[in-house]
């Protein structure tokens, strides 16, 4: 008896079931309520990478392309020889750090010695007499568009450890710059010292130039894993 009474109270919740829900369908076709739209979380633009005290785009970003010739086992750090253009003759700097997976650094920092701010009339001082310098980043250095060389030679990390030791000194101690004694060249030349390569004269030769015979006079045989990559003329500055 009990079973037939809850099967009968089924039977009528069902059918009053199926007799409100015509009446809520016209409802909600009588209101012309709009659908409901879930909006999708906005992305935000990628951040453009920007150089100098202007903020200028950067068209090609730095890579590690230079040194997949070097890559070896147990050799995951870097210091890599750059030149680029320039209004005047080009300049020379460096890269070091850690290597990443593909094309990428995982890591690095810049290092160049050069005029202290962007006056060109400091720089002209600077072909007579020494003038105040900076050991970072210049313009152009981050934008592979200027690149005209590259050397480059993957490190222990024991080897690296050193290699950043003697740049934390340089930073530390040359303090000016003067084309015809210790310049853009110069610099790089005592870093290579440090990671046990022979470096040319660095009076001797322009930047491009610079870069290129450090790479003929170090071969495999200094037991330094390398690879140097010469890149054609780059737009001016």
């Amino acid at each position: 008896m009990q079973a037939r009474r809850l099967y009968s109270g089924i039977l009528s919740i069902a059918a009053a079931v199926l007799t409100v829900m015509p009446g809520l369908e016209a409802y909600a076709q009588s209101t012309n309520l709009p659908p409901v739209t879930v909006e999708k979380p906005k992305q935000k633009p990628a951040q453009r990478q920007v150089q100098g005290p202007n903020r200028e785009p950067i068209r090609i970003p730095v890579n590690s392309s230079g040194c997949k010739a070097a890559r070896s086992p147990g050799k995951p750090y870097f210091v890599e020889f750059r030149s680029r253009t320039a209004v005047s003759y080009g300049h020379t700097f460096v890269f070091y750090g850690r290597l990443g997976q593909g094309n990428r650094f995982a890591s690095y920092k810049v290092a160049g010695l050069h005029p202290k701010g962007d006056d060109p009339q400091v720089y002209m001082q600077g072909m007579m007499v020494p003038v105040p310098s900076e050991t970072g980043a210049s313009w152009g250095d981050l934008d592979e568009q200027y690149l005209t060389a590259r050397f480059c030679v993957t490190l222990t990390e024991a080897e690296y450890r050193k290699v950043e030791a003697a740049i934390n000194r340089l930073k530390a101690t040359k303090t000016t710059w003067h084309a015809t004694t210790y310049n853009c060249n110069a610099f790089a030349a005592d870093i290579a010292r440090a990671a046990n390569l022979d470096p040319p004269n660095p009076n001797m030769y322009l930047p491009e130039q610079f870069i290129k015979r450090m790479a003929d006079l170090n071969t495999r045989s200094s037991g330094m894993n390398f690879s140097s990559f010469m890149q054609g003329p780059a737009r001016q500055r």
